[in-house]
């Protein structure tokens, strides 16, 4: 049998040395993707797993029943990873070691669950909606986990960079959900009625505090240190479906309720059963300004001081209203 033809160079006819190089360099390229593949599906299907785990045994009895499933559902992740690392043996030579597959799988296993703990604290942080991207996220902390067993110094350090940068987008996301929107932001965001953000000054005494708003009503009380405070509520005409008299009285049901003319165009609701109250109402453009008062001796001066200084309630008087991104 004649040999085969060599090049100039030192190749064969089969081609020459640098074009086997690379088709072996991607090869072993495709080999190592797959495996990743395959580890980021896993990690997938185990922070999907492990969050419900957590979650059930946090609902169920809190910490001692989390540290039971934690205990049970450590070994049985290394186990899982251990298998398939079996079969990433000529992808990983670490694999290949003495004790070396149980150091992969626990290691991959340890790492990739610290980074999904994080990922799941932050999705929880901001409140997404579903679970799919913290799904993603944690597969992608048991990739990065995994990829820092391959050989090659830049792959490890491209891996802990891969690392660095997730982290800190979490502690960005997480950041940036803690920290309340703007005032026109949030106003818009949740269909808050602007026409009905009124207060009045606070009497002498008292502190204003904005409960809420919406596109229905709008609330604030006036604080006042060892003494029953006032509530005002502001809603637009025709909102109160109780039935009322022709003077607008409620119609009493099941207590009797007083009401009387209080002057400026205010009326006094007295509700004289068990839980004694008063309410001092004021109809003006469209809205209705109740001051609520609890107890048998409520400050009258001070509700009608409320109602006789109504105006547009500042920015600063509604900064606490806008709550941070991710509570809700």
């Amino acid at each position: 049998m004649p040999p085969v033809p060599s090049s100039p160079t030192g190749g064969t006819a089969a081609g020459p040395p640098g074009v086997i190089t690379i088709m072996r360099q991607r090869e072993e390229a495709g080999r190592v993707l797959a495996h990743l593949a395959v580890v980021w599906l896993v990690g997938c299907a185990l922070t999907g797993l492990q969050t419900q785990v957590v979650l059930a045994a946090l609902f169920a009895g809190g910490p001692a029943h989390l540290a039971v499933a934690l205990a049970v559902s450590a070994p049985l992740g290394a186990a899982v990873f251990a298998g398939l690392g079996t079969a990433a043996r000529p992808v990983v030579p670490f694999i290949r070691r003495p004790r070396g597959l149980w150091v992969w799988a626990v290691g991959v296993h340890v790492l990739g669950t610290v980074g999904a703990l994080g990922a799941a604290v932050a999705h929880f942080t901001i409140n997404e909606p579903g679970d799919g991207l913290l799904y993603l996220t944690g597969g992608a902390c048991y990739v990065l986990a995994a990829a820092l067993f391959l050989p090659g110094l830049r792959v490890k350090l491209g891996a802990l960079g891969a690392a660095a940068v997730l982290a800190a987008g979490g502690v960005y996301a997480v950041r940036d959900a803690a920290q309340p929107p703007p005032l026109d932001e949030w106003i818009t965001a949740n269909g808050v009625d602007r026409a009905l953000l009124r207060v009045g000054d606070p009497p002498p005494g008292y502190a204003l505090r904005v409960l809420g708003a919406s596109g229905d009503g709008f609330g604030a009380d006036y604080e006042r240190s060892r003494s029953a405070g006032l509530h005002l509520g502001v809603e637009r005409a025709g909102h109160d479906t109780r039935r009322a008299d022709a003077r607008g009285c409620p119609v009493p049901f099941g207590e009797p309720i007083r009401c009387t003319d209080d002057g400026g165009g205010r009326q006094l609701v007295t509700y004289e059963g068990d839980h004694e109250r008063r309410e001092l109402r004021l109809r003006r453009d469209g809205l209705v300004y109740t001051v609520s008062m609890e107890g048998s001796h409520p400050d009258l001066s001070a509700a009608r001081h409320v109602l006789s200084t109504l105006r547009p309630a500042t920015d600063a008087e509604l900064a606490g209203l806008p709550q941070p991104r991710g509570r809700r």
